[in-house]
């Protein structure tokens, strides 16, 4: 990944429906974890969006960096990830 110095200009775009989308989501652990780094980032002054069901398995909220792109934290581990680098209890 590069960053490039634009004028005026963020990594956001819009999809076919008019909707501002992110180009990027960040994956947590779980519910709780998803929780604890929303509080963390209001808490810190960081601009984010409500928590949000969107209608698949987890739960989400975006939040905004200085530059204004936008950015999506998921709380489910892709499926890809588990299986490379989560060990199952045995």
């Amino acid at each position: 990944m590069f960053l490039v110095k634009a004028v005026e200009q963020n990594s956001n775009f819009f999809d076919a429906n008019g909707t501002e989308r992110f180009v990027l989501t960040y994956e947590v652990d779980g519910l709780e974890a998803l929780a604890s780094f929303h509080a963390d980032f209001k808490e810190r002054g960081i601009k984010v969006g409500e928590l949000e069901n969107r209608g698949h398995a987890g739960r989400n909220f975006v939040f905004y960096d200085l530059d204004g792109n936008k950015f999506d934290v998921w709380s489910e581990l892709s499926q890809e990830f588990k299986r490379r680098f989560v060990k199952e209890e045995v």
